[in-house]
């Protein structure tokens, strides 16, 4: 007989019934494959005596298991482990040999055995960021009471229900004219798609556009994530040179004299990583190839909003006349990431057939949530907001830009941007940025270490450093401990 003394321990403190206790220990045994099909329990009396509880205990525990189906009860012999159950393996104590055996339980491809999950930074106090904002900047009172006021509305209840997988209307509605007005982007409300975030519409491209084979065009230095979607589809990645004025239109033009491809990933404004704004000579050029050789654009312009030194060229979506562009952009990548609205604009049978995909993987996005930011932008304050940030970021990247140059002139050298909320420092070779981001996180300050950037082409010893989530004290402190690490 099993040690049930040791292996049963009632908790009399807990709200769950002693009875249910035992019978759950009993399940554990078996799936555990400690008790095997057709052995015998403990008599009711044994038992009881063994784990210190009353006889009827017992009794209730067991008819519980027979009721379940984990046992049976043999008349004149007593109450065995159903006969029927399947003979499971008895489990070891977990070891690194276990460990491997879970973990090739079932066959499956692991296409992502090398991934690195993205940082936390709700856990971190202070962080030099990739370049998010300033999230004590957002009108978050202003969108909480909307969100409140719409959940109590005899109407909002509607937004509980299944809606409209291409997200609010109302949203796209004030989102269309927001684009008309801001960047000359002209867009009917049923060729939007709402999405968690500008990284949804790259993966509902690269899903819609992308085969295995197929060739699509990017910058040597890009976004890492949007690297990894389009590899994820079986596409081959072309590099396109960048430069100070964005992707080498007229490289990619000799390319296409011997290769067909089938996209073009573009972030005209602020690249990333290197944060260039692709001029607008090269904005037509992409245009025009992109009508002679028929293939897609996915214009990326997720932070169009903050740029400093005048206004922003145009969108290519905006002066796209041929339907070739895709365009993608981001509401919360300027407000507060983890609320996670974007949007997709594109052709309509394009954007007919995204909706359909993104209703495979995630049916609807938050309709309150987006109903209300809806009522922000009707009733302009998504613009006062929008003015106040700019004003502010403006602000620290001078400042920023100022602590860089005077506490690190041999140490880095970088450009001040135009616009996002990052600056693209490339450090001097000699410094391992591994180790400067640890020992940076060890005096209390987050800094990426530089691996996200680099791909088989580009391992620049570059940085993205954020100035937009920091204030003006929190930027010196970042600064003082930079300094005290880099050697």
């Amino acid at each position: 007989m099993l040690p049930y003394k040791s292996l049963i321990q009632i908790d009399r403190t807990s709200t769950i019934p002693l009875y249910i206790q035992v019978c759950n220990y009993f399940i554990s045994f078996i799936t555990k494959g400690t008790l095997q099909p057709s052995q015998m329990l403990p008599s009711t009396r044994i038992l009881a005596l063994l784990i210190g509880v009353d006889r009827n205990t017992i009794k209730l525990a067991y008819e519980e298991l027979i009721s379940q189906g984990w046992t049976e009860s043999i008349e004149r012999k007593g109450v065995y482990v159903l006969s029927s159950l399947p003979i499971l393996t008895q489990k070891n104590n977990p070891d690194i040999k276990n460990l491997v055996e879970k973990q090739d339980a079932f066959i499956w491809t692991n296409k992502f055995s090398n991934a690195v999950h993205s940082k936390n930074l709700q856990k971190t106090q202070l962080a030099i960021d990739d370049g998010f904002p300033d999230v004590r900047l957002a009108p978050i009172d202003e969108l909480m009471r909307e969100y409140r006021s719409i959940s109590r509305k005899f109407y909002g209840r509607n937004f509980l229900k299944y809606g409209d997988a291409k997200g609010s209307e109302n949203l796209r509605e004030a989102l269309c004219k927001y684009l008309s007005t801001t960047r000359g982007l002209h867009v009917e409300i049923d060729d939007m798609l709402i999405t968690k975030g500008s990284q949804m519409g790259i993966y509902l491209s690269a899903q819609l556009l992308l085969e295995p084979g197929d060739i699509i065009a990017l910058g040597v230095s890009n976004y890492t994530t949007a690297d990894d979607i389009f590899k994820q589809t079986g596409a081959k990645l072309l590099r396109i040179p960048i430069d100070d004025y964005g992707m080498d239109a007229d490289y990619l033009e000799q390319i296409l004299k011997k290769k067909k491809i089938k996209a073009v990933y573009l972030i005209p404004h602020h690249h990333c990583p290197t944060t260039v704004t692709l001029s607008m000579e090269r904005r037509l050029k992409f245009l025009k190839l992109a009508k002679e050789h028929k293939f897609a654009i996915i214009e990326d312009d997720y932070d169009f909003d903050f740029h400093y030194a005048n206004r922003p060229f145009l969108p290519l979506a905006s002066i796209d006349h041929n339907e070739n562009v895709i365009y993608l952009g981001s509401v919360t990548k300027t407000f507060a990431p983890a609320l996670r609205i974007g949007f997709m604009m594109g052709p309509s049978n394009f954007i007919h057939s995204a909706t359909a995909l993104r209703e495979l993987i995630d049916r609807q996005g938050d309709t309150t949530l987006e109903e209300a930011f809806a009522s922000l932008f009707n009733q302009g304050e998504m613009n006062r907001y929008y003015r106040k940030a700019l004003k502010i970021y403006k602000q620290r990247r001078d400042m920023f830009c100022e602590l860089l140059k005077v506490n690190f002139p041999d140490e880095m050298v970088f450009k001040v941007p135009e616009g996002g909320l990052a600056v693209w420092s490339v450090f001097d070779t000699n410094i391992d940025l591994i180790k400067l981001s640890d020992n940076a996180l060890k005096k209390g300050l987050y800094i990426d270490n530089g691996l996200f950037y680099k791909n088989e082409l580009f391992s620049t010893n570059g940085l993205r450093m954020g100035f937009a989530s920091l204030d003006e004290r929190e930027m010196s402190e970042a600064i003082s401990i930079l300094k005290k690490v880099i050697p």
